[in-house]
């Protein structure tokens, strides 16, 4: 910025506009460091904390992600079942008849943030969780990746519900949902 600054420009209209524009760039560069900040006192809060530390013991979960969900999701208790819960976030719509389940499309009707962020945090769980990285590979290969990703963030969310609901760490409920 000091070497933009410095420019020597002699016209005056571009010299101004010029200086808007750098004015402009660091007004923009600095607003996502000010927003993280508040986002930061946000987990802080006597209302989050625990949660987001709860949350963030699921590997591919960090602060930002954790913040995200618990607002989307509030009280996760107000989902009876884990069908209820699926049902909100809509990570993948389930047609079951007697004994036969078959997955659909995403119907694109949940909550699309929630949807959002267990998909990213599903790549980041895949590269850290070797079983998780089994529970992808062979969908991956019937199915392509993008619905095994699917499979897994759905993975991912109903370990987020148990931790919320149990209020217990990562590691005691990894083995019961996957």
């Amino acid at each position: 910025m000091p070497w933009l600054k410095a420019l020597p420009i002699k016209s005056d209209p571009v010299k101004v506009s010029f200086y808007y524009l750098v004015v402009l760039y660091e007004y923009l560069t600095a607003q996502p460091i000010k927003i993280a900040k508040k986002v930061l006192d946000f987990v802080r809060s006597k209302k989050y904390d625990k949660k987001v530390q709860l949350v963030k013991t699921v590997p591919g979960i960090g602060t930002l992600i954790a913040i995200e969900m618990l607002v989307e999701l509030q009280d996760v208790s107000r989902f009876k079942s884990t069908n209820k819960f699926s049902a909100y976030i809509e990570v993948t719509s389930e047609y079951s008849t007697g004994e036969n389940k078959r997955r659909g499309r995403i119907a694109r009707c949940g909550n699309t943030r929630v949807r959002a962020c267990s998909v990213e945090a599903s790549w980041h769980l895949n590269t850290k969780d070797s079983l998780t990285r089994k529970k992808y590979d062979m969908p991956k290969r019937m199915n392509g990746a993008k619905r095994a990703i699917i499979a897994i963030a759905l993975h991912l969310m109903l370990r987020v519900r148990r931790i919320l609901l149990d209020k217990a760490l990562c590691y005691h409920v990894c083995s019961i949902i996957i």
